[in-house]
């Protein structure tokens, strides 16, 4: 689903004297962006449902779609939010956001994805965006260092403004990922991803988790309980 920019880009195109009508959004502006979105994601669900445009039996699947939609096509400057009473049955799974979280003695090590990837309708791959809080809730300064049992990794190229392959082992600072992989053969094993962090100021290794991806209709499927720590 890649849609078109709204107010902001047609007064672009339509000024006068501009020589680039379009500019790509990097994760890294999506990462500074995330909570300003999701604050007025806040302010804009109270209004919808002040004036009846939305159930508050369809709140939490509204609010998981409009997020996993910015996830899903911000990188590329275009998002759109919209609503109809009674359509979220017809939102992909594909563009459904979905937070995972597992604990640990020092915190909890949060990540923003997508409940699906389905290779065949998304070539480019599934969105993984780690991060880490104290027991206080505090942001921890972390790397994240990800292996495969399959597929590959990829990282947002600053230069050429697109993701490129870097393998079945990427370390991330805290900016997305993409991870992708071949359409599942029939009766395919489901793939791990194994994350080991690290604090990012004395290299001290903090603990270790492992992401499980279940195999589902030529695609895959990342379940409530998908992110688990390891001992």
């Amino acid at each position: 689903m890649r849609r078109a920019l709204a107010l902001g880009l047609l007064l672009l195109c339509l000024s006068p004297g501009g020589t680039r009508a379009q500019e790509l959004l990097s994760p890294e502006d999506l990462a500074q962006l995330q909570p300003a979105y999701e604050a007025f994601l806040d302010v804009l669900e109270q209004t919808l449902q002040a004036r009846g445009l939305l159930e508050g039996v369809d709140a939490q699947a509204w609010r998981a779609a409009q997020l996993g939609d910015f996830l899903s096509n911000g990188a590329y400057g275009s998002f759109l939010i919209s609503y109809q009473p009674g359509a979220l049955d017809a939102v992909r799974e594909e563009d459904i956001a979905r937070t995972l979280s597992c604990s640990f003695p020092f915190g909890v090590l949060y990540l923003s994805t997508l409940r699906r990837y389905t290779p065949a309708a998304d070539a480019k791959g599934l969105l993984l965006s780690f991060s880490l809080k104290d027991a206080s809730e505090l942001p921890v300064s972390a790397a994240f260092e990800l292996t495969c049992t399959e597929g590959l990794f990829s990282r947002w190229n600053a230069l050429s403004e697109h993701y490129q392959a870097v393998g079945p082992k990427a370390i991330s600072e805290g900016e997305a990922l993409l991870w992708s992989a071949p359409v599942p053969a029939m009766g395919a094993a489901d793939p791990q991803m194994h994350i080991v962090l690290y604090h990012n100021e004395t290299g001290e290794r903090l603990g270790k988790a492992t992401l499980r991806l279940r195999v589902s209709q030529g695609g895959y499927v990342l379940d409530e309980d998908a992110l688990l720590p390891q001992e």
